[in-house]
């Protein structure tokens, strides 16, 4: 039976979005760098299209807005990764005198809930070797992963350049270049949409990761927290993977609270629901056109990629339920309608 152009068109869609994943699954070093480059050429085009807006000249809006990005971030890796590897050293003897010494049973308004004291002291026993075993397989396995990191750092940031002037020119002809002419409205729409609701969830969650990371620094700074630079750091990544990463910026940064008395882990409690209920308000804000996903269905794609790819599917999981579903409302929904 011959298939009509847009059963072809999806078809190879089908196709195509496979074979990224199975890039993902067995060339991860690869997939790191085109996720990377791709991230970083959509985020700084708003920024570009600004720029070009004033200047009207294309190449020189791309050029500043890579400038800009990659001089910033110079900065950052100048001033504040010494201190944060500083401040690492501070949290890991930090967690080490917690759960090892179990310095937190010396907390004098725990002596006001024997359950609870009893409680922390039954998880901590029985977490605490898995933690170690944990603890000493990342150190080892991210001190073998250096010499691939710096490697993917350095063609992420060729890679970024390349996308980012070449982005018009593909986006003119993929429609034409990878799918058959005959289906090329329906294929149009879909490239359109996809594109449209991926720059604005990563520009919406970059905004959103920024101001929570620096909200919660500053709250740290105030009130004492000796690794406040590194939590706030930490709060940045984490906040990159929607709701499961909220519960990883928790759980450090309630431990170091907590060691700090009760005013503070009261005052850490509040200011968490502000910020967090303020970066949701601006990530709804900047993303106006973002496919409407169900959250239930988020947790599970993060699940599903992160088993399937590795630590980066947690962080990419929501895009690709993106093109998913718009894959999905474009090319399948019609298809059982008509059918």
């Amino acid at each position: 039976m011959k298939l009509s152009s847009e059963k072809r068109a999806s078809l190879l869609l089908f196709i195509y979005i496979s074979i990224f994943l199975l890039i993902g699954r067995f060339m991860p070093r690869v997939f790191d760098v085109i996720v990377v480059s791709v991230f970083v050429a959509l985020m700084l085009e708003p920024v570009s299209k600004w720029l070009y807006s004033k200047t009207h000249h294309r190449f020189f809006s791309i050029t500043v807005s890579l400038l800009i990005f990659y001089g910033f971030l110079a900065l950052i890796v100048g001033f504040l990764v010494p201190v944060i590897y500083e401040e690492g050293r501070y949290f890991i003897d930090f967690v080490q005198k917690f759960f090892s010494n179990q310095e937190w049973k010396g907390l004098p308004y725990l002596n006001n809930y024997p359950d609870l004291k009893k409680f922390l002291e039954n998880s901590t026993n029985y977490f605490l070797p898995s933690l170690k075993s944990w603890a000493s397989a990342e150190i080892t396995h991210l001190a073998l992963s250096i010499p691939s990191a710096l490697m993917v750092i350095f063609f992420s940031i060729l890679g970024s350049i390349y996308v980012a002037y070449g982005l018009k020119n593909f986006k003119k002809v993929a429609a034409t270049a990878f799918f058959p002419m005959s289906s090329y409205q329906k294929v149009d729409l879909f490239l359109r949409l996809s594109y449209k609701h991926m720059q604005s969830y990563i520009v919406g969650v970059t905004v959103a990761a920024l101001f929570t990371a620096l909200s919660m620094g500053v709250f740290l700074a105030i009130a004492g927290i000796k690794y406040s630079l590194l939590l706030g750091t930490w709060a940045f990544i984490t906040n990159y993977i929607p709701i499961v990463g909220v519960f990883l910026e928790i759980i450090p940064i309630a431990l170091s609270t907590l060691m700090k008395g009760t005013t503070v882990f009261i005052w850490y409690w509040i200011v968490l629901v502000i910020v967090h209920s303020a970066a949701f308000i601006i990530f709804v804000k900047t993303v106006q056109n973002q496919s409407k996903l169900n959250p239930f269905w988020m947790i599970v794609a993060i699940l599903v990629f992160t088993q399937l790819i590795g630590p980066m599917g947690a962080f990419v999981a929501v895009p690709l339920m993106i093109i998913l579903k718009d894959y999905w409302d474009i090319f399948i929904v019609p298809y059982w309608k008509t059918s």
